[in-house]
């Protein structure tokens, strides 16, 4: 037993995914903090407002993306010529600047218009969203980048710098009183952009990017991959946002707020699954023989239970972690940041499950995977929500995961007895 823990223990595997877990944990949960003081110092009502463009700005970052930053963690990590991973940083930012600037231009003639239709009262904050709400598309491009390269510690070093830039804003508004959930918001999506302007500090010296070179056969790769993850990612953007935008048009902005503040707490825990996923694909994206896989498979279902067992313990201090952090009148939100925090660890127990399509042949699974929760999202707040309020957003997201965890579960397994069938 001691030879197997000191085995365990020596992975040099282990140990940087330890490394990376806690650094991007930390550094995601700074993002998480500012967001709990915001809402605290802005109160339901204006909170509301920052949600809605938060919620706008989640959705467009996977309209942008299309499926890209998976391409760029797959075939990023496999390929060993920097003159091909050069490429693959190259044509997928080339193709999410011109997207971008669609997104743009959709801003421009058209944020008014979906004011109305979200019955929301400040265009700004939608226009905003649908322009510089943008920059952490390219920021994700970066991170992206720095893991398929194996720099982790420099993808942590510029997740901090974001989240701090984050933090910073959050300090002044405890300092000086502002209340503006105008300011805040552009602050908060402006500042992922702040790593970016110094890329090239933290990529290796060989890495460059030319919208100019040309490989015929990564490209349909590229394509091939993002075609079938861009669907389960965009739904992903939908399944983790549109619910608030739901509670927008059917309630008022003080329970968009409220919903809001308390998803803020469970989302320290659905940074977990954020984190834990930056580890586990690029890393099970390499593994060709099936000792590799079955010795994961153990980790993922020992993973699993320690999401049950973290649940069981937040139970307890639910009432206390609202008191602390967002303050008492986000307090008649409880039941909803139970159901909520319930659907973060349920999240946090698929993660390595679904890092195993990054090892098997099956893309086709993040299309459908993404269908399913997108029409359980879809159908369950609009029929729930006009009805029950916010307790049916909450178990709408529950139910979609819960939904994820057992379809990736099956899918899984039949892939893995069917691609090491011949295998003694």
């Amino acid at each position: 037993m001691h030879k197997k823990l000191k085995l365990i223990f020596s992975s040099e595997g282990l140990l940087q995914s330890v490394k990376t877990l806690f650094g991007s944990t930390f550094a995601t949960g700074l993002s998480a903090i500012a967001l709990m003081i915001y809402s605290r110092v802005l109160g339901p009502e204006k909170f509301g407002e920052f949600s809605v463009g938060f919620a706008l700005v989640m959705i467009l970052t996977r309209i942008n993306d299309i499926g890209f930053n998976n391409t760029i963690l797959r075939f990023g990590s496999e390929m060993e010529s920097h003159k091909e991973k050069n490429f693959i940083y190259s044509f997928t930012l080339k193709y999410k600047l011109i997207i971008s600037i669609f997104i743009i231009i959709i801003g421009i003639l058209f944020s008014g218009s979906l004011t109305k239709v979200f019955n929301f009262s400040n265009h700004t904050i939608i226009f905003i969203a649908l322009t510089i709400g943008l920059s952490t598309v390219y920021y994700e491009h970066l991170l992206n980048m720095l893991q398929s390269l194996h720099r982790f510690n420099q993808a942590i070093f510029i997740n901090i710098i974001q989240a701090s830039t984050k933090l910073v804003w959050a300090i002044t508004l405890l300092v000086t009183g502002i209340t503006s959930s105008l300011a805040t918001f552009a602050w908060y999506v402006a500042a992922p952009i702040v790593p970016v302007l110094f890329w090239k500090r933290f990529v290796t010296k060989d890495t460059a990017i030319d919208f100019k070179t040309k490989n015929s056969k990564i490209q349909n790769q590229i394509l091939m991959l993002a075609k079938h993850s861009s669907v389960g990612l965009i739904a992903a953007g939908f399944i983790e946002n549109i619910d608030v935008l739901y509670l927008q048009k059917y309630l008022s902005t003080y329970e968009v707020g409220l919903y809001s503040g308390v998803s803020r707490i469970s989302l320290i825990f659905a940074l977990i699954a954020y984190s834990l996923g930056n580890v586990l694909y690029p890393r099970v994206a390499k593994y060709k023989n099936k000792d590799d896989v079955k010795a994961f498979i153990k980790k993922a279902f020992a993973i699993v239970l320690l999401s049950v067992i973290g649940f069981l313990l937040f139970l307890p201090f639910g009432k206390l972690s609202i008191l602390l952090t967002i303050g008492s009148q986000y307090l008649s939100g409880l039941n909803v940041l139970y159901l909520l925090t319930a659907s973060s660890f349920i999240a946090v127990a698929v993660v390595p499950f679904i890092a195993l399509f990054f090892s098997f042949k099956a893309n086709w699974y993040f299309s459908v995977s993404g269908i399913l929760q997108l029409v359980i999202v879809l159908i369950g707040n609009a029929i729930f929500v006009p009805k029950y309020g916010l307790e049916a957003a909450a178990w709408t997201r529950i139910a979609t995961r819960l939904a994820l965890f057992i379809f990736t579960l099956v899918i899984a397994m039949i892939l893995y007895k069917k691609t090491y069938k011949s295998e003694v």
